[in-house]
């Protein structure tokens, strides 16, 4: 029997719903393009058991070779006989058919090959592997269309995930769906496919996973300013203006071949405007990533061009997402990246051009899209720095529009409607069978952490500080959620992570200053930039019952602490009643979290865990009591008792417990805030 495979042409953008898939399932093949893979990718596909396997590696043998060569010469003279014999069947008029033959031949002679050989990888791929699926992000463009199209032919399901929003009726390349199904980001993406005839039923209207982080980073737009503002140079003080550049696919006649230095222009002549009506700003032109390499240049020569100093202006190509959410005002050119600053909440203006009008309008009015022709743009830039309540409507407006375009509003759940999209196409793959606890989490460097992208942090722990911190290190950051409300209530602070999981790291490093990927006692933390005596905040948020030796972790970190350096720890309780109460029945179940996580190998009380403080050098400032929420109304009924009581559970009976008693038996975690004890030696 053949094992089973899937065949992935998805782009990195998609690569979190396809790691969703592969959960779900048994370990199969991954058979896929290695070059368009990272090795962080390649590293997660194993993580799930799965094997990778490179597609191109099919056809590299001189057996292969020779099939692809011999068939390329084949096919090339049956298409120049063709086109020879009945050039009428390739749409040329009998006038133009000697111009268009010779050309039309040339693109074919450079594209068969490739194309051959492709086909020559899919069909050693078939025989070899029982293949379940094919994916792919483009199903209009040579690889993509030639392996969806055999793969239909083959009776393989096949599933389109789209790249973008057709933010207009599909033409050209775009306007036939050639597989089973397309899975869209909203109902927007669906209109076009549906005037041109699409079944309805073919249509998925899932979200992108690549704006899943819109859910978290909308709601922390100050972090994401203060992140710009240290790692560009950004002036805090000054509102931030960031223009998406475009660019031309040449796929049609419409295409403006010298749009990129037209729109560029006209935005950087807008800032220009406003800055002799004196409007003071950062510009900064957020550039394509496969622009980089001449972006920068270009852009620098057409501000001289215009006679422009450089001082406010500022160029970047990465950090799509921070820019999104961090700017005061996002402008580009007919593009999704106005959709993403829609989730983002920021406020955002369409830069019109001939040929987007001429394809008729992208949004329409009650998205709260300022759409404006070049010579309108500084005035409605102007207008959106300015007015407050013009600001706050037009984000109104794309909020309640945004989930039209991003199937419920960017919710951060994607990827998994996605994967679940591509399960359901799926022929014959089977289930995940269900994991033991010890299974499923004690890979702590690799495990799942389909929560943490999503926690919304714990801003009750950062409420804690009291100092001010300019320098904070979380250690145990996770995905970082808590770590960028330090950022958020403290924007000149520069806060670092330290996290075992490298996936939860690498959602981190992007809300924070730096992560560090690894374990605490891996790191010198001198070498790494962090000078003794200059931490002014540690967070240790559920983290040292996870260590072997959590009271060597303190110790070393108190020459790092400044002489105002405050400690936040989060701590769960051991003497806890229903802990205790399942002891007395045998039960000491480990779980995927809580107070018996499978992870945790230290346990402590409340009196342990003060002796812990004051052993390792540290007075505690400001305790807290996390309130257990099954023992929450026990709690509330019993904590006026000012005399010891009793309590009476299923299996135990504790006799004269006090009020104090009675508070860290309902408790949950300890929160405390340290500093350095001045008398410990």
């Amino acid at each position: 029997m053949k094992q089973k495979a899937i065949i992935s042409l998805l782009w990195g953008k998609h690569f979190g719903a396809l790691q969703q898939f592969l959960q779900m399932h048994e370990p199969m093949t991954v058979i896929a393009s290695l070059p368009s893979l990272s090795p962080q990718m390649q590293a997660a596909i194993a993580e799930t058991g799965c094997t990778l396997v490179s597609l191109d590696g099919f056809a590299q043998d001189a057996g292969a070779q020779q099939t692809v060569s011999e068939e390329t010469q084949r096919l090339l003279s049956t298409f120049e006989r063709h086109i020879q014999q009945q050039p009428e069947l390739c749409g040329f008029t009998a006038e133009a058919s000697d111009k268009l033959r010779p050309i039309v031949f040339e693109s074919v002679r450079g594209d068969l090959p490739a194309t051959v050989q492709l086909l020559e990888c899919l069909k050693r791929a078939a025989e070899q592997y029982d293949i379940a699926l094919l994916a792919t992000n483009e199903d209009m463009m040579r690889a993509g269309k030639t392996a969806t199209a055999w793969a239909r032919a083959k009776g393989i399901p096949t599933v389109h995930l789209a790249h973008s929003i057709a933010l207009i009726d599909p033409y050209t390349v775009h306007n036939e769906l050639i597989a089973d199904k397309l899975v869209v980001y909203g109902q927007r993406g669906m209109e076009g496919y549906r005037d041109l005839g699409v079944a309805v039923d073919r249509l998925i209207a899932a979200g992108n996973p690549a704006w899943d982080c819109y859910a978290t980073l909308r709601k922390q737009k100050p972090a994401c300013r203060a992140q710009l503002n240290t790692k560009y140079g950004l002036k805090a003080e000054l509102p931030l203006i960031v223009f998406g550049t475009t660019w031309a696919a040449n796929l049609s006649a419409h295409c403006i071949e010298d749009i990129y230095d037209a729109s560029v222009r006209a935005f950087m002549g807008a800032c220009e405007s406003l800055k002799k009506a004196g409007v003071r700003f950062n510009a900064v032109i957020k550039d394509r990533p496969s622009n980089a390499a001449f972006g920068s240049t270009r852009c620098a020569e057409i501000l001289m061009k215009l006679g422009a100093a450089a001082d406010g202006y500022f160029y970047a190509s990465d950090d799509t997402e921070l820019f999104a959410a961090g700017a005061d005002v996002l402008v580009a050119v007919d593009s999704n990246y106005l959709v993403e600053g829609m989730l983002a909440h920021t406020p955002v203006v369409n830069l019109m051009n001939t040929a987007g009008m001429l394809m008729g309008p992208c949004f329409e009015a009650e998205t709260g899209v300022v759409e404006v022709e070049a010579h309108e743009l500084a005035s409605a830039l102007h207008q959106i720095l300015t007015d407050h309540a013009l600001r706050a409507g037009l984000v109104q407006l794309g909020q309640k529009r945004a989930a039209h375009y991003n199937h419920n509003d960017g919710d951060g759940m994607a990827s998994v409607r996605v994967a679940q999209a591509l399960a359901s196409a799926a022929a014959g793959l089977a289930p995940r069978g269900q994991r033991y606890v010890w299974q499923q989490y004690l890979d702590v460097e690799s495990g799942e952490i389909a929560e943490g992208y999503h926690t919304p942090g714990r801003p009750n722990l950062v409420a804690m500080y009291s100092n001010n911190p300019s320098t904070v290190i979380d250690i145990g950051c996770a995905a970082g959620s808590t770590a960028a409300l330090i950022k958020q209530r403290f924007p000149s602070s520069r806060v670092w992570g330290i996290e075992m999981n490298r996936a939860a790291a690498q959602v981190a490093s992007s809300k924070i200053d730096r992560v560090l990927v690894g374990k605490f006692e891996d790191f010198d933390l001198e070498r790494e930039g962090i000078a003794k005596g200059t931490l002014d905040g540690v967070l240790l948020a559920d983290v040292l019952e996870h260590m072997y030796n959590p009271w060597d972790v303190m110790v070393k970190l108190r020459p790092y602490m400044s002489p105002t350096g405050q400690l936040v720890l989060s701590i769960p309780n051991v003497r806890n009643l229903m802990l205790m109460d399942d002891l007395s029945k045998g039960k000491w179940t480990y779980a995927a979290a809580g107070l018996l996580d499978i992870t945790h190998i230290r346990f402590f009380t409340l009196s342990e865990i003060v002796k812990f403080c004051n052993e390792t050098g540290y007075r505690i400032v400001r305790a807290e009591h996390a309130i257990d929420g099954r023992l929450r109304e026990f709690w509330n009924q019993n904590q006026s008792n000012t005399t010891p009581t009793e309590i009476n559970m299923d299996r135990i009976k504790l006799k004269d417990v006090t009020r104090d008693e009675l508070l860290e038996l309902c408790t949950i975690q300890f929160h405390l805030l340290l500093e350095k004890d001045p008398l410990h030696g």
